[in-house]
């Protein structure tokens, strides 16, 4: 099986692949990069490396050519600008990155291999502005996107959506919610705070952490246990569904931080900071996994404390800065 990984080098990519390789099956993976791969790559098979190669994926001639010289059984399409604090301030470009890219990715399947299983990355974003009583969030809620990110994500399940019920192509679309663990880029929220915690520790920082909004509450899952939800759903027999992938549970961002400063090796102290405040952010979000049990049996196997202390332990080697 030939398994494509756009935005393999991103945070979700490394750990699928590394999902993928303790699986031990008959599996070419391939990637599409938006540059270098990171050094960690090296510790994977040396054949992924020399598979994954450079695309801006909103170039329809480059992608249908990557397409056409893998000829793909198996798409994860994980590549996308994600951060929805940036999407705030380059909306155009989150827009147009995410949607079109999901189009030229959706059109060279159908013009290359359109029996190939084509898994679609959305997001618990498209749930937006969520009532109290529909917490836990299932995924017949209703969708109200709210911020660019969001509305980018509705999109590409739409696109999805179409098609596969013009063209038939073989679809299913995951909407994780938030997701946590080694290797993920520092401008988001919990590796945000495990970075500077580091960098005060290595005395690079003053004692100070920078907060945006400590309130809201989120489902926070390890990313390992998400990368072997994608691998279950990716594997179904079943195509055309959409499927939540979270823990079920909300967890307050301050409750985080208390447990990240609980490891810190000296006192710091918490200061909001009027920059990381989003002009709409939801107080509470956390999804149900039900529909993703029943159909493979997930359920979250890693605790959040452990995960911190991972991410933590990562930046303490990784970056002081």
């Amino acid at each position: 099986m030939n398994i494509l990984i756009t935005g393999i080098s991103g945070f979700v990519g490394g750990h699928l692949v590394e999902h993928i390789q303790r699986l031990n099956g008959d599996y070419a993976i391939y990637g599409t990069t938006f540059g270098d791969l990171p050094g960690y790559f090296s510790e994977f098979d040396p054949a992924i490396i020399e598979r994954s190669s450079a695309c801006d994926l909103t170039d329809r001639e480059k992608t249908l050519e990557v397409f056409r010289n893998i000829k793909p059984d198996l798409v994860f399409h994980l590549a996308a600008l994600s951060s929805v604090a940036d999407a705030w301030q380059a909306a155009e470009t989150v827009l147009t990155n995410n949607i079109v890219s999901q189009l030229n990715i959706l059109e060279a399947t159908r013009l290359t291999n359109p029996k190939a299983r084509v898994v679609v990355i959305s997001s618990s974003e498209v749930y937006g502005k969520v009532r109290p009583d529909e917490i836990p969030i299932t995924e017949s809620n209703a969708l109200r996107p709210c911020n660019p990110y969001s509305v980018s994500k509705v999109s590409q399940e739409f696109l999805a959506y179409h098609y596969a019920e013009t063209y038939g192509l073989d679809i299913i679309v995951i909407r994780p919610f938030n997701h946590i663990g080694p290797r993920q880029h520092g401008n988001f929220v919990v590796p945000s705070f495990a970075r500077q915690i580091a960098a005060i520790e290595a005395g690079a920082q003053p004692p100070i952490i920078s907060v945006g909004n400590l309130s809201a509450q989120r489902d926070f899952t390890d990313v390992r246990d998400v990368a072997r939800a994608y691998w279950l759903l990716a594997t179904l027999d079943t195509p055309g569904e959409i499927y939540n992938v979270a823990s079920g549970n909300a967890i307050e961002i301050e409750k985080l931080l208390a447990i990240l400063l609980e490891y810190a090796r000296v006192t710091i102290e918490a200061r909001q900071n009027p920059d990381l405040m989003r002009p709409s952010d939801t107080p509470i979000i956390a999804g149900s996994f039900n529909k993703l049990e029943k159909a493979t049996g997930w359920r979250p196997e890693r605790n959040v404390e452990e995960t911190l202390l991972e991410t933590l332990n990562y930046w303490r080697k990784n970056s002081t800065t």
